[in-house]
């Protein structure tokens, strides 16, 4: 945004200046998106050489920025062509790889990436950005941070939504809190309700790493004695879910062991 402040942490965009106008219609020259999880399809040779060929074109504003979604269906091939473009990018440019599993992802590509985990956002955070991003009030943004357990697209979402689906997301977190509350038996049977449904399984590793990865940043800002057991769940679904999205292994098996361990 050619507006934003320079000392502000907080992203933001102003919605009105030609750079926010191009992003928001998608037409910015210096950013490209291949999406392939999102098509369901690989990420072939041809793509890469449409990302190689826009990468030796100067850049409009100063920075090309590349987003690729999900590498971890590139093909080898197609990895090999990229590799030069990786390691020597022209000009400032920025890759953003996006991936579910670092290890699905082939070692040539992984070597030459600096991996970071994205966390769930803070309630601060995510309020904050509706404010600035969409001129959200206050008590609504507040309130969408609250039940978006840290997701900013959720979050957005829910500022849109009727009351009946509000009511229902609201319904769900709970049933979620006091899931991962309740005895192991009750688990099971959770468990037991899923077991032919492995995407359901993966929503909800989703929103229960999201719930208390929120617990864990609350526990910590009121110094709660809670704070080391409810760190201690949240590594263990994230080990689950790592373990749930490889392509081996039994589905209902790894998603019992994770609603056990958490």
């Amino acid at each position: 945004c050619e507006k934003k402040t320079q000392k502000s942490d907080v992203l933001y965009s102003c919605g009105e200046c030609s750079s926010c106008s191009m992003c928001a219609a998608g037409t910015h020259p210096d950013i490209y998106i291949l999406d392939a999880e999102e098509k369901g399809e690989h990420i072939h040779l041809e793509d890469i050489q449409r990302v190689r060929e826009r990468a030796q074109m100067s850049a409009y504003g100063g920075t090309h920025i590349f987003l690729l979604r999900d590498v971890s269906r590139m093909t080898r091939e197609a990895a090999n062509a990229f590799l030069k473009t990786l390691e020597e990018p022209r000009g400032r440019t920025i890759f953003f790889l996006l991936a579910s599993v670092a290890d699905d992802v082939l070692e040539t590509i992984r070597s030459r990436s600096w991996h970071v985990r994205f966390w769930p956002l803070s309630e601060e955070t995510i309020a904050a950005g509706l404010q600035l991003e969409y001129g959200i009030p206050h008590k609504e943004a507040v309130a969408a941070a609250r039940i978006a357990d840290g997701l900013m697209g959720l979050a957005v979402q829910y500022t849109t939504m009727t009351n009946e689906k509000r009511n229902a997301l609201e319904q769900e977190r709970e049933r979620i809190g006091s899931l991962l509350q309740g005895s192991l038996a009750e688990r099971l049977k959770y468990a037991d309700t899923l077991r032919e449904n492995p995407d359901a399984m993966r929503a909800w590793l989703v929103k229960s790493i999201a719930l208390v990865s929120g617990m864990v940043h609350e526990s910590l800002q009121n110094g709660s004695v809670n704070a080391i057991s409810v760190a201690e769940a949240c590594r263990a679904l994230l080990e689950g879910e790592e373990r749930f999205l490889k392509p081996y292994g039994t589905k209902r098996i790894i998603f019992e062991d994770t609603l056990i361990a958490s």
